[in-house]
């Protein structure tokens, strides 16, 4: 059986509620840390689970909301942590270098970083139980969604970006989506430069309305109190495939 765990399901701007985006998967033995935010070693102790062990962090673009709490997870792994597998794209990996270097986290009491890029293997992560691929999306050079195979299962995250029923189409059949939903269609109306780097609610649901999959609609704008209603009232025409996450809930797959 494979778990995740929400630790943020909101947008570069967090609320008093929600924090960045970024979630854990686990499936048996194996946890992945998908992006890695700020105060991420609290997020983790109050997921249970124990940042020490850590070893395998996903992050899907260079974005702050997407990086920054890197430094401060390396930084409270010293003595405790021998080994940390960093996958991502070569922008990524140079912004972690240098942060590595400036803060001195490469001396010999910190953990081994193993640099893993993402897109010289078609599936970076292949075991015999759990495939892991990168899939290019719309948001900016070389950002990208994660697709989980697990046993008969799949999963699609999205990270952030723009709509693409071609990006979507190209993922094959899949149980669970879990999809970058920032804001209703009346704020993208409002602010149409963020049809450019992500997707808004009405024109996600309007794609996912006929296909026998669970959305998981994730990374809101919530600049307003009304924003939350508009985007599940856009999205309520999917009722059961329908699963708006809050942070810290618990998915079994």
């Amino acid at each position: 059986m494979a778990k995740i765990i929400f630790l943020g399901t909101s947008s570069s701007i967090p609320t008093k509620d929600r924090d960045n985006t970024s979630f854990l998967f686990i499936h048996k033995d194996k946890v992945f840390l998908i992006d890695c935010p700020g105060s991420i070693t609290q997020k983790l102790l109050k997921a249970n689970i124990d940042y020490k062990k850590l070893k395998n962090i996903i992050i899907t673009h260079q974005h702050p909301d997407h990086i920054y709490g890197i430094v401060s997870l390396i930084h409270t792994q010293c003595y405790f942590n021998d080994k940390l597998n960093i996958f991502s794209n070569v922008d990524v990996i140079k912004i972690i270098k240098k942060l590595v270097k400036i803060f001195k986290l490469n001396k010999k009491d910190y953990p081994k970083i193993n640099y893993i890029n993402v897109f010289t293997k078609k599936i970076f992560y292949n075991t015999d139980d759990l495939k892991i691929l990168a899939i290019k999306n719309k948001h900016i050079k070389n950002s990208f969604g994660l697709k989980f195979i697990f046993g008969k299962k799949s999963i699609f995250y999205t990270s952030d970006t723009s709509f693409s029923k071609e990006l979507l189409n190209s993922i094959g059949k899949i149980d669970y989506l879990i999809s970058d939903c920032t804001a209703s269609s009346i704020f993208f109306k409002k602010y149409p430069s963020l049809y450019k780097m992500h997707t808004d609610s009405k024109t996600l649901a309007d794609y996912m309305k006929d296909k026998n999959t669970k959305l998981i609609p994730i990374h809101f704008l919530l600049l307003d109190n009304t924003e939350l209603k508009r985007i599940k009232s856009e999205l309520k025409i999917l009722n059961k495939n329908l699963i708006i996450p809050k942070d810290f809930q618990k998915l079994y797959l």
